[in-house]
């Protein structure tokens, strides 16, 4: 870490970079935490996010370039580390996270339905096509090339931290498409 911060010591921050990416997070970061960060701390955070992306040649901050918070020493976020990491989770995955809750959701209502045995024959057909949908979203979840041949994760100060991230998030949603996976199967029979 220390290697990669050195790189930054001389970077002069591109003016034409666009950071909609960062102002948004930390707006997301605030509301959901319910914290507002002080003047001298996001100016210490939109700084070193703005010098990676600077230094990666990024046109626009990547969610990848907002790893750089992390490297900020910093008392004022109490455990800053988690609650960034909950906050770009629900921002990076968004729409994953929607999915499955809603197929959470539906499962929970089919299981109801399958339990008192009144689930109908569309039903069945539609937690059928569930479980195709699931494994075809497995499948991409799954191949490596979404992680190591993915152009929002390519950087050159936070790429390892943003790739280990992306894949323990992946291997949760693998886990959790499965087991909707195997719960849709035993309905749709």
């Amino acid at each position: 870490m220390k290697n990669n911060l050195e790189k930054l010591d001389k970077i002069k921050i591109n003016e034409k970079l666009n950071n909609k990416v960062f102002r948004d997070f930390i707006k997301y970061f605030e509301n959901k935490n319910k914290q507002k960060i002080s003047k001298k701390l996001l100016t210490e955070f939109e700084t070193i996010v703005n010098k990676i992306a600077t230094y990666n040649d990024h046109k626009f901050v990547k969610q990848s370039d907002l790893f750089g918070m992390l490297f900020i020493q910093q008392n004022e976020i109490e455990d800053f580390s988690e609650k960034f990491k909950e906050a770009i989770r629900e921002t990076m995955f968004k729409e994953v996270i929607n999915y499955q809750t809603l197929n959470s959701n539906l499962k929970d209502e089919f299981e109801i339905k399958y339990n008192e045995k009144s689930l109908t024959k569309e039903e069945k057909e539609h937690a059928s096509k569930l479980v195709k949908w699931i494994r075809k979203q497995v499948e991409i979840f799954s191949n490596e090339k979404l992680i190591n041949e993915n152009p929002q994760l390519e950087n050159q100060i936070t790429g390892e931290l943003t790739k280990e991230f992306f894949k323990e998030q992946n291997e949760i949603f693998i886990k959790i498409y499965k087991w909707h996976a195997n719960v849709f199967e035993v309905m749709a029979k």
